[in-house]
């Protein structure tokens, strides 16, 4: 599972700097509790599926191109693939309730393609859970303003990104491919000094959330979706 805000499961043509360990709880909170088998594309070491699978009784299958982080990710899932995405077939690994994808589409070459690829491993009715980063984020804004544009190891302007998106171009690209978007959260930070947050508490919180949700390009680091399939896809 990838969190770019620090980390990230890797899915260019080589392998990532970091294993990535930590729980998108945004992603965590789109997963329908009904579904007992799942598939967390860009798994990283396993956290979010060990998470799931803490939940209640279920079968979470990860997918990496990490060997590192697939060899850490079996010790606490049901079965890990490790593949490079941009060409996998994932019609061996039968159906699913559910299949994550935080913050990875924005690693393959052709993202939309991806998006109709993993449709035959959806079962009727079931969901997908996506997350991606806000290439127009205010923080980048700033850096693009001072006229920088500079890869980092991780974050929004990750190396190993092919792709960037704002709020408009991530819901055109599930909708473009055959989805109907079901759910939106949205994650943001307010420019607030550190004094200021200090002083206002968890009010800082709510402002966030309140930025974000009203103006979603700029205030939103993520965008985090939950989707189904309702139509064929169109050529991507």
């Amino acid at each position: 599972m990838r969190d770019d805000s620090q980390n990230g499961d890797a899915t260019s043509l080589r392998e990532p700097l970091t294993v990535y360990e930590s729980i998108n709880e945004t992603v965590l909170s789109l997963v329908p509790a009904s579904a007992v088998r799942i598939l967390d594309i860009g798994c990283g070491n396993g956290a979010l599926g060990a998470k799931l699978r803490e939940e209640r009784d279920r079968e979470v299958v990860g997918i990496t191109y990490s060997e590192q982080e697939a060899e850490m990710a079996s010790c606490c899932l049901s079965q890990v693939i490790c593949a490079n995405l941009n060409d996998y077939d994932f019609l061996g690994l039968g159906q699913f309730h559910c299949i994550i994808m935080s913050h990875v589409l924005e690693h393959v070459y052709s993202p939309g393609h991806l998006l109709q690829r993993i449709k035959k491993a959806l079962k009727p009715d079931s969901v997908i859970v996506v997350a991606l980063p806000n290439i127009l984020f205010w923080k980048q804004r700033l850096e693009f303003l001072k006229g920088r544009w500079r890869y980092q190891d991780g974050g929004i302007m990750d190396r190993t990104h092919f792709r960037f998106f704002d709020f408009q171009s991530s819901r055109d690209l599930l909708e473009q491919t055959g989805y109907k978007i079901v759910y939106t959260k949205l994650d943001g930070a307010f420019p607030l000094t550190a004094p200021i947050r200090k002083l206002v508490g968890h009010f800082a919180n709510k402002v966030d959330r309140f930025a974000a949700t009203r103006r979603p390009g700029l205030f939103a680091w993520q965008f985090v979706y939950q989707a189904q399939s309702v139509s064929d896809p169109l050529t991507s």
